[in-house]
């Protein structure tokens, strides 16, 4: 028996244009793909813009004082001292009265 045609007629010319189809599809996937990568470029760019010129709200204010690096450089003036020293102070502040009362009530 004779094997049979790989495409008969009728199939042919639908697999002619299903080609065709891909490689028109193809393309616009590329075309969609590099306009996809532009755009995403550009809002990368807007992006770091946005961020460059964004204020923190939550920053010190400009126009206060100078707040002193280290609280032994202005010891009597707490108020002139960063918040963190002034954490570290009421934290050793209860340090030192919880184990006054563990000694005194021991």
């Amino acid at each position: 028996e004779a094997s049979p045609a790989p495409f008969p007629p009728a199939a042919l010319s639908r697999h002619l244009q299903h080609t065709t189809n891909t490689t028109t599809m193809s393309s616009a996937l590329r075309r969609t793909s590099t306009l996809a990568a532009r755009a995403l470029a550009r809002r990368a760019d807007a992006k770091t813009s946005f961020a460059r010129t964004q204020t923190r709200g939550y920053a010190a204010d400009p126009n206060a004082p100078p707040k002193v690096p280290y609280p032994w450089n202005d010891p009597m003036n707490p108020s002139n001292w960063k918040e963190e020293h002034v954490v570290f102070a009421v934290l050793g502040g209860w340090a030192v009265v919880i184990a006054g009362a563990k000694s005194a009530f021991s």
